[in-house]
């Protein structure tokens, strides 16, 4: 209370907009008249119990009682609030009107139409998902109306599918539903999981969850369209798939997965070997019917020796970032030189026949820069000279790093 005669001022001036005596508002205090004068001419302040019930005869607010003064601000909070709540009331009661009479319509006009129920329910289905989007969310609290609308619009979709396939008939529905799910979750999984109460294990895995999650959605789609078009791809488009993801999308993956201590520093061996099993296994079973093991297996073999070659020597050899740079780029020059005639050697084992197989010696001759072989032979042996150059570069640079810091 900021002084005695505000208070007073305050006290007498909200008795008289109520049109109550003193002996009034003594009487439903349960004071005496004397004491009711002497709060108005700020003598003495009513005891401190006397607040609430002092608030409820002048209908005021205990703010504005202790500040002796009308709070118009919070007046006006409570009327829009009580506005608000009006209006939603009404927001609700107009929709259960216009959803009831559509469907008492539809009903009536399904059975005298037709004298039986089949429409009307793919038409109630119908409602069901409008009414998720305009009716539901003015029964959830604040902050998670987006998340229950997103579901509930979803699982009236699906209902409003599974009628329609039930009362026209169709296989199509697993096909239908899995798609919706896999669409809607690709686009709003994100906003799902961030809205979600997880556990602390997965609130801080949210990528890896989002991908699992899809990927799960994925394989069950790929079923689900092999069994209803009777096809025989389900293995090889999950084993191709899984390759194509994690090759983009395993490497940040892993800095979430909880590998084991000893494995945490071996990242790239993991994401590496996994890519390598799977291409393996994705080539078996392709080939099963006759490229596997010849030719696909030693091209592929061929192909993932240049990865893992860049792998021991980059993360395992023992030496200098400068000297691992040059042994690298010697690897890279070793292999473009021979895996052409490796692959020429898998291909005449293979059966494939060939006019000329590619030789270790190159045909340089810098004279002639138009036959075609010759081209070839010259571009490659500059190629390669100069990573050997590069490479000799780097050895250098790493002994002159080494001398000027030999600790």
């Amino acid at each position: 209370m900021e002084n005695r005669k505000d208070f007073g001022s305050f006290l007498c001036q909200r008795r008289k907009e109520l049109g109550l005596t003193q002996k009034e508002l003594a009487q439903r205090l349960f004071v005496t008249d004397s004491a009711v004068s002497k709060w108005e001419r700020g003598l003495a302040y009513p005891d401190i119990t006397l607040l609430q019930s002092i608030c409820q005869v002048l209908q005021c607010s205990e703010k504005e009682l202790l500040s002796a003064s009308e709070d118009t601000e919070g007046r006006r909070a409570e009327q829009l609030a009580r506005k608000y709540l009006r209006l939603t009331r009404n927001y609700r009661l107009v929709q259960y009107i216009l959803y009831g009479a559509i469907t008492a319509g539809c009903l009536l006009g399904n059975l005298f139409s037709s004298h039986t129920l089949d429409w009307f329910w793919i038409a109630l289905t119908a409602q069901m998902m409008v009414a998720s989007l305009t009716l539901l969310p003015a029964f959830v609290p604040e902050g998670k109306r987006g998340l229950a609308s997103l579901g509930g619009f979803t699982a009236s979709l699906l209902l409003l599918l599974g009628v329609y396939c039930l009362c026209y008939g169709g296989d199509w529905f697993a096909l239908a539903a899995v798609s919706i799910l896999f669409g809607m979750g690709l686009v709003f999984l994100p906003f799902v999981l961030r809205a979600l109460p997880l556990p602390p294990c997965l609130a801080c895995r949210k990528a890896s969850l989002y991908v699992g999650i899809e990927f799960l959605l994925l394989v069950a789609l790929f079923g689900v369209g092999c069994l209803h078009t009777g096809g025989q791809w389900f293995l090889s488009a999950v084993v191709w798939t899984l390759f194509g993801v994690g090759v983009f999308l395993l490497p940040p993956l892993l800095g979430q997965l909880p590998l084991p201590r000893h494995w945490d520093c071996h990242k790239a061996l993991v994401y590496l070997s996994a890519e390598s099993v799977l291409l393996l296994v994705g080539l078996a079973w392709e080939g099963r019917h006759g490229y596997f093991p010849l030719p696909d297996l030693p091209v592929a073999l061929l192909c993932l020796a240049l990865p893992w070659g860049y792998l021991g020597i980059l993360r395992y050899l023992p030496l200098g970032r400068w000297f691992r740079a040059g042994i690298a780029l010697a690897w890279t020059a070793l292999w473009l030189w021979l895996a052409p005639f490796c692959l020429d050697r898998v291909l005449q084992a293979s059966g494939w026949q060939t006019d000329q197989l590619y030789g270790l010696s190159l045909p340089v001759d810098f004279s002639d820069w138009t036959s075609p072989d010759t081209l070839g032979a010259n571009v490659t042996f500059l190629i390669l000279l100069g990573l050997l150059v590069l490479a000799g570069g780097c050895v250098a640079l790493g002994i002159y790093w080494r001398q000027r810091h030999p600790h």
